[in-house]
């Protein structure tokens, strides 16, 4: 008999701990049932924006100092690619001057000096496939660089752009 009563009072013990015989209580758990209309009347949605910009089609729109016309860029990677090279010399002067020859003659293209042991390498662009870099190379075929070919290498897309030479600076004019 005492079994029997153990058992009656262990499950109606845990019934109660477990939120399985609420009666009366039930009440006091169930969400209150509104009409959604109250809800829609107080719900501001400018609330919760952040910024809202409000522009004008002729307005100069900017953001944190910039035009939002103005093109953005992605930052620069880096990913495998191709680029023509146009010298191979042991030499450091060489490869340094005909550096500075085709920043005259290109100066729109990124040229590229790389050392592998012991070798110098002029390499110019910027190519994610060879038949942009085969445009190039047909430019610099043409210029007189008969060693250039294509290579494999790793590139940098998405570039700022080159900025310009610097203007020589006459020094007979201080002179005067």
């Amino acid at each position: 008999m005492a079994i029997v009563r153990f058992f009656v009072y262990f499950f109606t013990a845990s019934s109660l701990l477990f939120g399985q015989a609420y009666t009366s209580a039930d009440s006091l758990y169930q969400p209150r049932k509104e009409q959604l209309s109250t809800f829609e009347r107080s719900f501001k949605p400018s609330f919760y924006d952040s910024e809202v910009y409000l522009y004008k089609k002729n307005d100069t729109a900017k953001v944190s100092g910039r035009s939002i016309d103005q093109l953005t860029s992605a930052p620069p990677e880096t990913l495998q690619g191709f680029r023509v090279q146009l010298l191979a010399t042991n030499n450091y002067d060489e490869a340094n001057t005909t550096r500075n020859i085709i920043t005259q003659t290109f100066p729109d293209v990124w040229i590229y000096l790389v050392f592998e042991s012991p070798t110098y390498k002029i390499r110019v662009g910027d190519f994610a496939n060879r038949a942009e870099a085969k445009i190039l190379l047909d430019q610099f075929l043409t210029k007189g660089f008969r060693k250039a070919w294509i290579v494999p290498d790793r590139i940098i897309r998405n570039q700022l752009p080159k900025p310009p030479l610097p203007t020589p600076i006459d020094s007979t004019s201080l002179l005067r």
